[in-house]
């Protein structure tokens, strides 16, 4: 998939492995999706480059930086990318000025089911508060740390044995489920916000296990 479509441009901020984009860039067609650019945390998965250059894709790699070097940098990168949505999985707090240049379309993944265990090591956090279930949380950004309206959730049962990478592992398979969809369901536009400030999914079914709203598409 080229960075130069004429489809729905997708921007992606990535912290680790990369593994949810690199799913949305072989999906790209059928999410009917154009990867515009990819920022990478400077601690990101080496090959991250060498991926993006096998896509035609621009690849951003950070540097350490202070927060209003990043903000000077981050901002006018994404703004100029004109996207249509901007998907996180990052450890760095977006600017408020490219919050309000998005607004309503910037989504973050976040290992917890919030509002429960908001921040870094949601999972690790769950662990130590002792809970029966944990899970991920798929919400759209405002100016708060993992306070922005929840769009879908994922959840499996705790172990006695299990460790934080136990969970991830077993969620992971539902987690890549719902952020292709979600991504599919801003396509379509059926994203919105209802009076009360929540977001539903028009036509979605709600309330089923493991996946809520119910995952329409397989992948």
């Amino acid at each position: 998939m080229a960075a130069t479509g004429t489809g729905f441009r997708v921007g992606f901020c990535v912290s680790g492995g990369g593994r949810l984009f690199r799913a949305a860039v072989a999906q790209s067609e059928r999410l009917g999706i154009t990867p515009v650019v990819l920022v990478a945390d400077h601690g990101a998965e080496a090959d991250l480059e060498s991926f993006c250059t096998q896509h035609a894709i621009p690849c951003v790699r950070l540097q350490r930086m202070p927060a209003p070097a990043f903000a000077d940098m981050i901002t006018p990168l994404a703004i100029d990318a004109q996207l249509d949505l901007l998907c996180l999985t990052f450890n760095k707090i977006i600017p408020p000025a490219l919050v309000s240049h998005y607004r309503g379309r910037i989504i973050n993944v976040h290992m917890s089911l919030l509002p429960a265990f908001k921040g870094l090591r949601g999972l690790e956090q769950a662990l130590t508060a002792d809970v029966r279930f944990v899970g991920v949380t798929i919400h759209e950004v405002d100016e708060g740390v993992d306070t922005g309206p929840i769009i879908a959730q994922t959840l499996v049962g705790v172990r006695p044995d299990d460790t934080a990478a136990a969970l991830g592992d077993r969620l992971f398979p539902m987690l890549r489920a719902m952020y292709l969809q979600v991504i599919a369901w801003y396509v379509q536009g059926r994203v919105e916000k209802d009076a009360n400030g929540h977001m539903r999914v028009r036509g979605a079914t709600y309330g089923e296990l493991p996946v809520s709203p119910s995952i329409e598409l397989t992948f």
